[in-house]
């Protein structure tokens, strides 16, 4: 039996797991899991080596985060082994985790006791030296030496610019870090956890659903840090852009079972396609064996072929049975005809968005026609949701209107599930919505997987997938021909999302989403607003479509800077060749007398001309700080100008030197 894992204060951040040799960092073998009767997995095996970035997928219910709990503690499994590389630690994200104290600098400060309790040695070490001698001070520098390198190692030195880069990452900017964490909401809190989790960079990571509370950009972020994280990853995800970018292997949890494939997301789709294909071609020809085998036994098992007839029950009985192809069950989405309605369906005239006088977006000129299909993107906190809400009358603009086309009935799906009383049961919420029969509401329900006893579930105790289910399912019965949906896809899993997909393809209304998922956005729409500095920009296509367009502009922007540079440069140039040429002026008497200074003067003024010198170098070296920072040059507008700043000062300080220098020989001359 394994010894359970070591875990230390900070368990739900992250769990240092120490077990015995193993050559990987981490090595499954035949591990089960069962709750009473019903088996979750049985027979799991799989390895990670040392850097290997792997994604574990499957529908809700499958097993997943059952088997991240196995991992972190081997005693949960019922038979076989676990075992990690011995000494290394891990990092774990768990989803829904909440208890931060102090504030957000504080905690982060705190989220790597190894780093604190070094330093703490070292301080010590360094005192103890000064009272030793002879053999005890030389075993003191000796442990003193060990410490450092280990210090070192776990690049302690470099550990609070790690912190302000992966903060700054995850949305959290500098004006954040003196919050009380407690106060946070809880996607906020989990944003924290998985900043933590990264700046203590553990040598094998375990995240689950890294990216439910991150923007685009917090998520191109991650990937772009994963891409960079030399240890072993596992990763649950149903974003698939995400484990495109990020896995280069595939573990599949389905039917209880793990398969294992070579590549990212993608590759893994079209592997399970020929594998799904063949596996049920090979399947439905030895039932056809089997049929034809057994109609055989059963008409000559008494006759005269008896003999051949019980030979071939021995080769039934010996036959190595192919075991059906899962069929993982799928909800039913299919939306109804939109109704006819007004050609502009939502219009936007000089509209601006916010709280009181906090304006979050303005100057907003937009309209949305029949049968066309928008995602709206941006930062979180940009106004995704107040623009819907806005829209919808739910908030009054600060300047401008908004207006609904004639005949436009829009089905509005919220993020907070405003539609579901969490007192009711499923069953009594639509009886009472819609005024069903009950069996016409249990036959709606089972569409969305909701069988059985299942409909007199009380909707508080349902997950957020069941609940987008339901709210997707009034949907459809509502008959809207404008969906407005604000991240319906958040809480399901990657086949419900495809299901999604397909059926607000096949719509023929008019659809307006928030949405992080980029996969889904590609798919579903044609055109993309996107709210960056309180504009809401027009994108006539879809996501690959933005990002050229992102992507052009950034490059016309980096040539105008470029550009801009060298004729700032040119300029110089010829202002120094027009310099270097004119003829020197002449100083005449009294600008000579007006260069010198008494040694009075110079003794009231050194001081001064000192103190100024320091404060010029002060911030030229703050500013040479943020210069050596590779994330301030990612506009080249911003560099230019942290660049022309940079010169100023050296010509500041230059002519201060100059000053400093007149003023000593004066005052040398007393």
């Amino acid at each position: 039996m394994h010894q359970p894992l070591k875990v230390e204060k900070y368990v739900s951040l992250f769990v240092d797991i120490k077990l015995e040799v193993c050559k990987m960092q981490l090595v499954v073998d035949g591990i089960a899991k069962a709750f009473g009767i019903h088996e979750i997995f049985n027979n799991v095996s799989f390895m990670i080596e040392q850097g290997e970035h792997v994604g574990l997928v499957g529908v809700n219910g499958s097993g997943k985060t059952t088997l991240l709990r196995c991992l972190l503690n081997p005693d949960y499994v019922d038979k076989g082994s676990i075992k990690f590389e011995p000494g290394i630690s891990v990092g774990y994200v768990q989803q829904g985790f909440t208890e931060i104290k102090g504030t957000i600098w504080q905690f982060m400060s705190e989220a790597c006791p190894e780093i604190i309790a070094l330093r703490k040695k070292l301080a010590q070490l360094e005192a103890d030296s000064a009272n030793l001698q002879g053999d005890a001070l030389e075993e003191c520098l000796e442990e003193y030496g060990r410490v450092t390198k280990r210090y070192e190692f776990i690049d302690g030195y470099n550990f609070e610019n790690r912190i302000k880069r992966v903060l700054i990452g995850l949305g959290y900017t500098e004006e954040w870090w003196s919050h009380d964490a407690q106060n946070l909401s809880g996607g906020q809190k989990t944003r924290l956890m998985l900043a933590a989790a990264l700046v203590r960079n553990p040598d094998f990571m375990i995240l689950d659903e890294p990216t439910n509370h991150l923007d685009i950009l917090m998520t191109q972020w991650l990937e772009n840090y994963l891409r960079e994280f030399r240890g072993g990853l596992l990763v649950v995800s149903h974003d698939r852009a995400f484990l495109d970018n990020v896995a280069v292997r595939i573990l599949e949890m389905e039917g209880g079972k793990l398969q294992s494939f070579k590549g990212n997301y993608s590759r893994y789709l079209e592997q399970k396609a020929i594998q799904t294909a063949t596996l049920t071609a090979a399947y439905n020809a030895q039932q056809d064996y089997i049929a034809r085998t057994e109609a055989y036994i059963r008409r000559f098992k008494a006759g005269i072929k008896s003999k051949m007839a019980r030979g071939r029950q021995s080769q039934l009985d010996r036959l190595e049975r192919i075991d059906a192809p899962v069929q993982n069950e799928e909800f039913q989405l299919r939306l109804p005809p939109a109704a006819e309605c007004a050609d502009r369906v939502l219009i936007m005239e000089d509209l601006a968005i916010g709280y009181g006088d906090k304006v979050l977006a303005k100057g907003i000129n937009l309209t949305l026609r029949r049968g066309e299909k928008a995602a709206l993107l941006g930062a979180n906190g940009t106004g995704k949701t107040t623009l819907l809400r806005t829209i919808l009358g739910e908030i009054p603009p600060v300047k401008g209107r908004t207006k609904i086309g004639n005949r436009v009935q829009i089905g509005y799906f919220s993020q907070s599930y405003e539609r579901l009383d969490p007192k009711q049961t499923l069953l009594e919420n639509f009886v009472i919505e819609y005024g069903f029969t009950e069996e016409h509401t249990r036959s709606m329900l089972g569409g969305m997987l909701f069988h059985g006893d299942d409909v007199f579930k009380k909707i508080g105790e349902l997950s957020g997938g069941q609940k987008a289910r339901l709210v997707l399912l009034k949907l459809v019965l509502d008959g809207a021909n404008c969906l407005v949906l604000d991240e319906p896809t958040n809480h399901l899993d990657i086949m419900a999302r495809e299901t999604v997909e397909a059926a607000l393809e096949a719509f023929d209304g008019t659809v307006l989403v928030v949405s992080h998922d980029r996969y889904f956005v590609n798919e579903v729409a044609d055109r993309i607003w996107e709210i960056e500095d309180q504009e809401v920009k027009d994108y006539k296509g879809n996501y690959d479509y933005y990002l050229e367009e992102r992507q052009k502009q950034a490059q016309d922007a980096a040539e105008a800077a470029a550009e801009a540079e060298r004729q700032a440069e040119y300029a110089a140039k010829q202002q120094k060749a027009v310099a270097e040429t004119a003829p020197a002026p002449k100083i005449t008497p009294k600008q000579e007398k007006q260069k010198r200074y008494s040694p009075e003067e110079a003794a009231k003024l050194l001081p001064k001309v000192e103190l100024q010198i320091r404060e010029q170098e002060a911030m030229m070296g703050l500013l040479e700080k943020q210069m050596a920072d590779p994330a301030n040059h990612a506009d080249p507008a911003h560099s230019a100008a942290m660049a022309a700043e940079h010169d100023a000062y050296e010509s500041k300080i230059a002519e201060l030197m100059a000053k400093w220098e007149l003023l000593m020989e004066a005052a040398e001359d007393a």
